[in-house]
């Protein structure tokens, strides 16, 4: 069963309930108002016929009581079965709708000295509320006044008018119920559809295909989650494009040491063979020796990742002296510098304090944006390595700063430089440099140490690498 059905028939289930519930509270409040409704009139009309007989009685004319009680049953049939006027010397006067009514009503006809009404079935077999009530003039007692209402007949009209208004009812709601199952499946229409398109996209990612867009011009629930799906279509196809280029730059990075390490280890074996110079044999040692070093980093660049993704990356905390870790990394770096033709310098304060965190995770970190630095520069440009306490964040912390004057990043590069696997083009047609996990683990490592680090930069007017770190755990 598709969406669409199930949708519908939920909703019309559901409304089919609810019309259910509604029609059968207005029938019974409207049998409710009918029968209170005929019960006021009944009222009403026995008020009518005492002040009336009240009246006669009061000018002492008995053929007027006569007349009265005559017109009551006639004027009111088959409302009214009897009615009968009892006076205070026995003397009856009464009127029967037919002829069999004497006997059948005669033991109902007795004086009363206080107002009742009283519900019956009489020897005839019908329903009878009856209304008696004495008729005073002052304290004098002339007679009593007693009238039959059938309830037989007003229980007809009840149900008369509960039929007609039944037959309203249910036509409108059959009405309801049929609008009502069209309009839940325009509905379910108007949800299936983008949730249709929505399942033939992920199909078709499922099958490798990521130039697929899904076109659905909503601003509710349903387009939000359109638009969220194609962005993240984009994403996945750019985490691929990036997948891909991490694959390439892993098999440069592998294959470019091993190879070196290879042809050397034949030039040795060969060197053996031909008594090559020790200068010469000292010389492929050290070039397997810094092959074997690149892959090494590369390797526990790639450790490191995996550890951090799975949350066992390990910080050892203590002391650390940044000032003397730039210092170190300078004179490390001070070599490839001039071989280069850069300028590196650093620039710290007279005193810094020492931050809690990994001595050697710090280092990585500094290492990494001074490395990514080099990468990026042309022969003439200016690496600076700086510290102080943060100007942004307060005396709590320290801020260190790797600048160059190369080429700079795109806003675009800046925004995804420490997502994994991303890649800087130096230009737009030279190929990526590293594998894009350096800056990555930086990333990783400062927010491990509850700092924080991001990138100012320009085209063509160099880039800052800035983070910050807790003087205290």
């Amino acid at each position: 069963m598709n969406l669409r059905l199930k949708f519908t028939l939920s909703v019309s289930i559901l409304l089919l309930v609810v019309i259910f519930f509604v029609s059968y509270t207005i029938f019974s409040a409207q049998k409710n108002f009918l029968t209170l409704q005929f019960e006021e009139d009944r009222d009403r009309s026995f008020k009518v016929f005492f002040h009336s007989c009240e009246e006669a009685l009061k000018v002492q004319e008995d053929d007027q009581i006569n007349s009265i009680i005559e017109s009551i049953v006639s004027i009111h049939k088959p409302a009214i079965v009897y009615a009968a006027y009892i006076s205070r010397k026995k003397n009856v006067f009464t009127s029967r709708d037919d002829k069999n009514i004497g006997s059948a009503f005669t033991p109902r006809l007795r004086n009363i000295y206080s107002p009742r009404t009283e519900r019956y079935e009489s020897l005839t077999g019908e329903n009878v509320c009856e209304y008696a009530s004495p008729i005073l003039i002052g304290d004098k007692y002339l007679g009593t006044l007693i009238v039959g209402f059938s309830q037989n007949y007003m229980d007809s009209l009840v149900q008369q008018g509960i039929s007609l208004i039944s037959g309203q009812i249910k036509t409108v709601a059959f009405m309801a119920l049929i609008i009502g199952i069209l309009g839940a499946n325009f509905m379910a229409w108007q949800l299936s559809k983008p949730m249709r398109l929505l399942a033939q996209a992920a199909k078709k990612i499922g099958e490798g295909d990521m130039n697929v867009n899904v076109d659905v011009k909503r601003s509710d629930e349903i387009g939000v989650l359109a638009k969220t799906f194609n962005e993240m279509i984009v994403k996945v196809k750019e985490t691929d494009e990036l997948k891909d280029g991490f694959v390439s730059s892993v098999s440069h990075e592998l294959r470019s040491p091993l190879a070196a390490i290879d042809g050397y280890c034949d030039l040795l074996m060969e060197g053996v063979e031909k008594n090559y110079s020790p200068l010469q044999q000292l010389k492929g040692l050290k070039i397997v020796k810094d092959a074997t070093i690149r892959l090494t980093n590369f390797i526990n660049n790639i450790l490191d990742l995996a550890k951090m993704k799975a949350g066992k990356f390990e910080i050892k905390a203590g002391p650390v002296f940044v000032d003397e870790i730039i210092r170190e990394i300078a004179l490390l770096f001070e070599s490839l510098a001039v071989t280069q033709n850069k300028k590196l310098s650093f620039n710290l304060p007279n005193a810094m304090p020492p931050i809690y965190g990994d001595n050697e995770k710090i280092k990585q970190v500094i290492t990494n944006l001074v490395s990514n630095a080099f990468k990026f520069t042309k022969e003439g440009d200016r690496i600076t390595l700086s510290g102080m306490i943060s100007p942004s964040y307060g005396n709590e912390f320290v801020e260190l700063w790797v600048a160059d004057t190369g080429v700079g990043l795109s806003k675009h590069d800046t925004e995804k430089v420490f997502e994994k696997f991303y890649q800087v083009k130096e230009g737009e047609f030279k190929k990526p440099k590293g594998t894009g996990l350096g800056l990555s683990i930086v990333y990783e490592i400062v927010k491990l140490h509850r700092g924080r680090i991001w990138a100012e930069s320009e085209l063509g007017s160099g880039t800052t690498f800035k983070f910050v770190l807790p003087i205290r755990s």
